[in-house]
């Protein structure tokens, strides 16, 4: 695809966002308080015990497993005191507590943006990501030796095109930037998402946006500089009482109350199975619903927030190793904590960085179409268009029956977010692209399964190694499984990568077994005169997932 360029202005929302900081924190602050003091609904203020009982139970429960630095200032003594204290305390000291959580959250949770870092980071970034996805094409393999061999070698590698492909609705979402607020909803399947995302916004002439990241990022050596000043927000994961909840989606609707374009992962956090995501967690897209209803009551003719889903396409998966271990781990109900996993290591991520550089397909960032809060599609024009091709006013979704004002229903707004969840899980399998590596681990895993039949994956995967599948039998799975996703494709129910369609079947699966070898220790396949012998059944099986997702 041949994106018109247009860079994105210095007007963008998140320009603001340092001066406009102070006054965010203030009114989440605000706002997050008067919510639990008036769902308390109780004058004596025991709905407000309830809610700090709560947040205490659960602190406590976790700080029995789990103490940081960041836990020295509410220790699990003092979280232990202020429990035993609730049911003696006055009111008044149940809404100064309550206050100095939320203020406290508000602040943590709220993002910085410095347009220095942005400058920097978008000047180098794409050298970065260039000589990540493309360094093995430079003519010549020695070290440039003056300023003529580095500019040649500088204006070699500024050419990303055919190594991470931008493609669907951009043309689409260019025009809607300028006519309301964008919602970004990606799949997730490595730390590397946030980074790469950032850069194809700003490749393909979008707005930056702010987001929300794991706080573990913010400490991450690799990755604290840029989280801290990009204008991502904090999500502690480890903080799962009410009380953490309702600050972060509050902070997240002021965001899109104010025009702030947005992106969070539906999925909550990196995907361990590598099946496309259909699960998705909807309580961060709420938000753009009732910020949006928030500004149809003040404004009637108030702009528009727009969803845009993204899947993000890789052949490898840095942290492919981690999370299929961690997958298994929960599926066999085991307990385990993905703390440090292949994006913490500095050599672990340069051997990725070399070796996808010999890749000819590596990733597709694929734009699928906006919708708006209700699920409804939305065109180049702005409106929004129901599954006949009706056009529909967004507002008349938010009015009462009975006095046609525009209001908040919670019963309502909860399944208008639940319908508009189950289309961005469509618009996921739809706009998945499916790779080489996909295919071949598919097919590989497939075999040895029919070999087995009667062992379940968990089985296979501790006994299935070693087993050698012959080059005839592996390259005539691959072109009956090409031929059944063809014909899926022009259902429109996923996308093949411009490799799958453009080569042969032998040389997709020289491709497939080539990535496989490429960087995952020890390698997940090995080449035979015979054929192709399996090492890492649990990756084969991470790899193939992605087909998996379809009705193959």
């Amino acid at each position: 695809m041949v994106l018109t360029k247009t860079l994105p202005s210095e007007n963008s929302p998140l320009f603001r966002l340092k001066e406009e900081r102070p006054h965010l924190v203030a009114e989440v602050t605000r706002r997050s308080f008067n919510d639990f003091v008036r769902t308390s609904r109780d004058e004596e203020g025991t709905g407000i015990e309830y809610v700090l009982n709560d947040a205490a139970y659960q602190e406590i429960e976790r700080l029995k497993r789990e103490q940081g630095p960041e836990d020295e200032v509410r220790s699990i003594a003092w979280w232990r005191r202020m429990s035993k204290r609730l049911a003696s305390m006055s009111e008044k000291e149940k809404r100064r507590i309550l206050w100095s959580l939320v203020e406290s959250y508000s602040d943590d949770i709220a993002g910085r943006f410095n347009p220095w870092v942005y400058r920097m980071a978008t000047g180098v970034m794409p050298i970065g990501l260039n000589f990540m996805f493309k360094a093995q094409d430079i003519p010549g393999a020695e070290v440039p030796k003056g300023l003529q061999d580095l500019q040649r070698v500088m204006r070699h590698v500024r050419d990303l095109s055919d190594r991470v492909v931008l493609d669907g609705a951009v043309e689409t979402l260019q025009k809607l930037s300028r006519k309301g607020t964008l919602v970004f909803v990606p799949t997730h399947s490595s730390n590397m998402d946030s980074i790469l995302v950032g850069w194809a916004l700003y490749e393909a002439g979008l707005p930056p946006v702010t987001y929300g990241a794991g706080k573990n990022l913010f400490t991450n050596p690799l990755t604290s500089f840029f989280m801290h000043n990009l204008g991502a927000y904090k999500v502690d994961r480890r903080l799962r009482h009410n009380l953490y909840k309702g600050v972060l989606k509050l902070y997240s609707q002021v965001l899109i109350e104010k025009g702030f374009h947005s992106l969070f992962f539906p999925g909550g956090t990196r995907c361990r199975s590598n099946v496309v995501e259909q699960k998705l967690k909807l309580g961060l897209l709420g938000t753009a619903l009732t910020g949006y209803i928030h500004n149809l009551m003040r404004d009637p003719e108030c702009d528009p927030v727009y969803i845009c889903p993204l899947t993000i396409n890789y052949n490898l998966v840095l942290e492919g190793d981690s999370l299929i271990e961690s997958h298994f781990r929960r599926e066999g109900r085991g307990r385990y904590l993905l703390e440090n996993d292949e994006f913490t290591q500095l050599p672990t991520i340069t051997r990725f960085v070399l070796n996808t550089m010999k890749m000819d397909s590596t990733t597709v960032l694929r734009f699928g179409q906006p919708m708006d809060p209700f699920g409804n599609e939305v065109r180049a024009d702005g409106e929004s268009y129901d599954r006949r091709g009706r056009r529909v006013s967004r507002s008349d979704y938010v009015r009462s029956a009975k006095s046609a004002e525009i209001v908040y229903d919670v019963s309502r707004d909860r399944q208008y977010t639940r319908h508009t969840g189950s289309c961005i899980a469509e618009s996921f399998l739809e706009n998945t692209v499916l790779m080489p590596t996909q295919i071949v681990s598919w097919v590989l895993f497939e075999r040895l399964q029919q070999r087995y039949p009667s062992w379940d994956v968990f089985r296979l995967v501790r006994f299935g190694a070693e087993e050698i599948v012959g080059w005839e039998e592996l390259h005539r799975g691959v072109e009956v499984l090409l031929r059944r996703l063809e014909q899926l494709e022009k259902k429109g129910k996923l996308v093949l990568s411009p490799f799958l369609h453009e080569e042969p079947a032998d040389r997709i699966v020289y491709a497939g077994i080539e990535y496989l070898r490429m960087f995952h220790t020890p390698e997940v396949v090995k080449e035979w005169s015979d054929g192709v012998m399996i090492q890492q059944v649990e990756l084969l099986y991470f790899y193939g997932n992605r087909v998996r997702s379809f009705d193959v």
